[in-house]
């Protein structure tokens, strides 16, 4: 019997079983140092490499160079052509930018209930009716809309692995020339979906997986994630590790910061150091805005330096050292929503900013258009994005302290001064 077919939790497991006290370790552990109530390391690790070995041979290798280089070429295409347009439409002082790339919440539902998150609104996904969810087929056809005017997806939710034909999206997706193709999980599903057939063909189609992380100790994870196997995740994250250089896929973790949770980020911060797993720190937005006391913590003070220096230094840290500083110390955004359009589970574009507060944001059918430049153009002829960030009431009214926000920052100063676009986006596309 394979591991696959018998699984940790199917022999019994409990999260429990996973802890270690006294605190077992990896080879590769320099910075980090395991605490009681942290995982069992060594025991994850065997179960991923016993789970690795039986996957590998049923997955779909990645394409070959050749087509890769034609799917990035194109894509490159897209951003350069939207790079260039921008750029006059910045100096026009226009700010209905178009995209660098589309978040798409794939699906609302989700097998966890983490405290912190929300659909930008404060609203809970599992409080959120999922009636409305996008076919296969009219999901494709957001795709095809989407990518005239996009080089990029990001997949996100919920939980995106919930959504039984996601290997079927990744593949549309890699087929209409996206780079790169993006996937926000939560990792908890990701063996199981690998071992059906229909998935075999799901990490060949995509580019980066990031897996969300926010501390090390079972208990807590269990508690925040509101998740009784929270050893799950990390299992299958080493997982991820030993199948990302075959399937040719980035693996990244982003490690949401909590006020008066700084050890549990920094567990995180040097596990994925020392295990070569990209780091992407999220402080904690509570709605549309930042969540109080982090900025008076020393703690997090320290943490954020930590962070720059690592970067500094040249361990795995996305971002450039510039939009780490800013997002880290939550500096004043030169927001540009429309670079990073975000459509709901139901094929509606939340616009400006789904994340408004003064100026409720109209949603906008995509599927009802030919191509993003009439979806912009009826768009923008309903709301006007230029100076929508901002403080007054005829603005969007919100303080986010999102990464993707610190994005379109990073753009907008490109747009400005050309080659500090190349660090900026450098990480994303660099060899895994």
């Amino acid at each position: 019997m394979t591991m696959l077919q018998q699984s940790p939790e199917g022999r019994g497991g409990k999260p429990d079983d996973y802890r270690a006290s006294p605190p077992r370790t990896l080879p590769e552990f320099r910075l980090y140092h395991p605490r009681p109530g942290d995982p069992d390391w060594p025991r994850l690790l065997e179960e991923a490499r016993m789970l690795a070995a039986d996957l590998l041979p049923r997955l779909e290798r990645p394409e070959p160079m050749t087509r890769a280089l034609r799917r990035r070429t194109a894509a490159y295409r897209t951003a350069a052509l939207n790079y260039l347009e921008n750029r006059k439409r910045s100096r026009d002082g226009r700010e209905d930018l178009l995209p660098l790339y589309f978040i798409w919440t794939a699906i609302r539902a989700c097998n966890f209930s983490c405290t912190y998150c929300d659909d930008h609104q404060g609203r809970k996904y599992p409080d959120l009716p999922l009636k409305g969810a996008l076919s296969t087929e009219r999901a494709g056809r957001l795709l095809e809309i989407m990518r005239t005017g996009t080089p990029s997806i990001y997949f996100a939710g919920g939980e995106p692995t919930a959504r039984d034909d996601l290997p079927v999206l990744t593949r549309k997706a890699r087929d209409l020339n996206y780079f790169p193709i993006l996937i926000n999980t939560n990792g908890s599903l990701v063996a199981r979906q690998l071992a059906r057939p229909e998935w075999r063909t799901w990490l060949a189609d995509t580019d980066v997986v990031i897996v969300s992380l926010d501390g090390v100790d079972l208990a807590r994870l269990a508690r925040l994630w509101g998740t009784k196997e929270p050893h799950a995740v990390l299992r299958n994250l080493l997982l991820l590790r030993e199948l990302a250089a075959p399937m040719g896929f980035k693996l990244m973790v982003n490690c949401v910061i909590e006020p008066g949770q700084i050890p549990e980020a920094e567990a995180v911060l040097n596990l994925a150091n020392d295990l070569g797993i990209w780091f992407a720190p999220v402080p904690m937005n509570a709605g549309p805005g930042i969540a109080g006391g982090l900025h008076g913590d020393p703690a997090y003070t320290a943490f954020a330096r930590q962070v720059v220096a690592r970067k500094r230094a040249g361990y795995r840290i996305v971002g450039s050292e510039r939009l780490n500083t800013r997002l880290l110390s939550s500096a004043p955004l030169d927001c540009r929503n429309t670079l990073k359009p975000h459509v709901d589970f139901d094929g509606m574009l939340p616009w400006p900013c789904k994340a408004a507060v003064h100026v409720p944001p109209v949603r906008i059918d995509v599927l009802a258009f030919d191509d993003v430049a009439s979806l912009y153009a009826h768009a923008r002829s309903l709301v006007e994005p230029t100076r929508f960030h901002g403080p007054a009431k005829n603005q969007c009214g919100a303080e986010c302290n999102w990464a993707q926000n610190y994005t379109t920052d990073a753009y907008a100063h490109g747009l400005r001064s050309p080659w500090t676009l190349v660090s900026e986006i450098r990480d994303l596309v660099r060899s895994k």
